[in-house]
């Protein structure tokens, strides 16, 4: 005796009740019509090229109506084509391609509605074929006869498909229309890069923003490719940090055959790059780092949402892309975009500093420091600064005092000095001691406005001694541009110190979550 395995008809009435979201449901058509064309490209590219067009998915939906229609221009099919697209779970011949298992069309179309019908005519035929496919009444016969029809006499030239689906299982509105035009144009980001598909939702062209991504000082973008092999699969990509964080932005976008499984902006974030929490913590590397990852010949899910990994190819391809990463990584965790802090002035106040300073700079009396004005001898230099610092030692004590680890920082904020005397002055030549004396009679104390440009005053005063202490301390020779490198360090601190502090507080919070 033996035993069948017998499928009944009716389990195509199941395929309503698939974990679909709407905008891959509609993806498996958008696959078949864009393999149509990869299979046939140089024939299609010949005929586009001389009707000065292009692959045309067009995708019309009236839910008042109660119709779906998805229309294309690519190969279009013939009787045995037909046939075998209606054959369930029969895989096509190239399976290296948008078309594996030989199910999308029919699970795509039973979920979205009841009834739908395929009219298809195929370059060089003169045949369009048609099928209606009822699925509650094909689930209670006995038999799997579909209604199917032809027209002949058609031009050879002609080349389409058009699918409709009415009596709908699924109701698509508001911002779940929006959501799946996003995905469209997400899922289809290198054809329509590429500019080989024109993919419209009710007319409208669909598209994909390209993300924006930092630029260096030197205007080359921080973005970088990577290739490697797992499993005997070549695996590449690029990546790169986006000009402004955004956690939706960021991510990786997995890409097979030229569509994205899994992106935007739903991406893929591996645990050796984001972290270990679910979809990442919502640091500066969750804002910024981005990329796309090449995972041709991997599984892939049913529904084509998400990589199938067979045994521990996760984690290699993880720790691969940790090795190719790492750099951008490490950078994207400490870099802040500067106009992402609103306390920095605007491009007005930028423009204005910059007119006034052309001003000055143009002006006969600087010709005069520079060309007539001696430099004062090093006598006069070291008469003055002795001068202030006896001063100095003899009737104040300091402003404030800092103790940073062997050295101590003093800070004077002098009042009784002369307009003629240095705007700041500074003693930087002892072990563990260094004096900073600033002048408040200076005519250019006199410019400062508010707390913020008294603060970066004194703190430009007070990191070009400590540089300079440490130049003398460090090397046998004091370099401007030695100098100049230290203080841009010390510059940074109170970015760092925010940055610290937020992390800080974010920890905190995530304790008491």
């Amino acid at each position: 005796m033996e035993l069948e395995l017998i499928i009944g008809s009716d389990i195509i009435t199941s395929y309503k009740r698939l974990a679909y979201k709407p905008w891959y449901a509609i993806a498996e058509f958008v696959d078949n019509s864009t393999q149509s064309y990869f299979n046939n490209k140089n024939i299609l590219d010949t005929i586009f090229i001389q009707e000065k067009v292009t692959l045309a998915i067009a995708i019309v939906y009236e839910q008042d109506q109660d119709l779906f229609r998805i229309t294309d221009n690519a190969m279009g099919m013939s009787y045995e084509d037909l046939r075998n697209a209606l054959h369930i779970a029969r895989r096509p011949d190239n399976t290296h391609g948008r078309s594996k298992y030989g199910m999308g069309l029919k699970t795509a179309a039973c979920w979205i509605g009841n009834t739908w019908t395929i009219r298809t005519k195929k370059l060089g035929d003169t045949v369009e074929h048609s099928v209606l496919i009822d699925v509650e009444k094909l689930a209670l016969q006995n038999g799997n006869k579909l209604s199917y029809s032809s027209v002949s006499g058609k031009s050879q030239d002609e080349h389409y498909t058009i699918i409709e689906i009415t009596n709908h299982n699924q109701k698509f509105q508001g911002r779940t229309i929006g959501k799946i035009k996003e995905y469209l144009g997400s899922i289809y980001r290198q054809d329509l890069r590429k500019q080989i598909l024109k993919l419209s939702w009710q007319g409208t062209p669909l598209f994909w923003r390209e993300p924006e991504l930092l630029k260096a000082i030197d205007g080359s973008t921080y973005k970088k490719n990577f290739e490697f092999v797992v499993d005997y699969k070549n695996v590449n990509g690029w990546v790169g940090i986006l000009e402004s964080g955004s956690r939706a932005n960021a991510g990786f976008s997995i890409i097979q055959y030229g569509r994205v499984i899994k992106g935007w902006p739903d991406s893929w974030r591996p645990s050796t790059l984001y972290g270990d929490q679910p979809q990442g913590s919502n640091d500066l590397i969750n804002q910024r780092l981005v990329g796309e990852i090449n995972l041709n010949g991997f599984e892939v899910s049913h529904t084509k949402d998400d990589i199938l990994w067979q045994r521990d190819q996760e984690e290699k391809v993880e720790q691969e892309l940790l090795k190719s990463s790492k750099d951008y990584r490490d950078f994207a965790k400490e870099y802040r975009k500067r106009k992402d802090d609103s306390r920095g002035p605007s491009e007005a106040d930028t423009k204005i500093a910059i007119d006034e300073l052309k001003k000055e700079l143009l002006s006969p009396e600087i010709i005069d420091k520079i060309s007539i004005e001696p430099v004062p001898t090093q006598d006069i230099v070291d008469e003055v600064v002795g001068r202030i610092l006896q001063s100095i030692a003899e009737k104040r004590t300091e402003t404030f005092k800092a103790e940073i680890g062997d050295i101590i920082i003093k800070l004077y904020i002098n009042s009784d000095m002369s307009p003629n005397d240095p705007y700041v002055t500074v003693e930087a030549t002892r072990a563990s001691e260094v004096i900073v004396i600033v002048n408040t009679l200076h005519p250019h104390w006199l410019q400062l406005k508010g707390s913020d440009g008294v603060l970066n005053y004194l703190r430009h005063c007070t990191y070009d001694a400590i540089a300079e202490w440490k130049v003398r301390r460090k090397t046998a020779k004091i370099h401007p541009d030695t100098i100049k490198l230290i203080k841009d360090q010390f510059l940074r601190l109170t970015l760092e110190i925010e940055e610290y502090e937020e992390s800080d507080d974010t920890t905190k919070l995530d304790d008491t979550m």
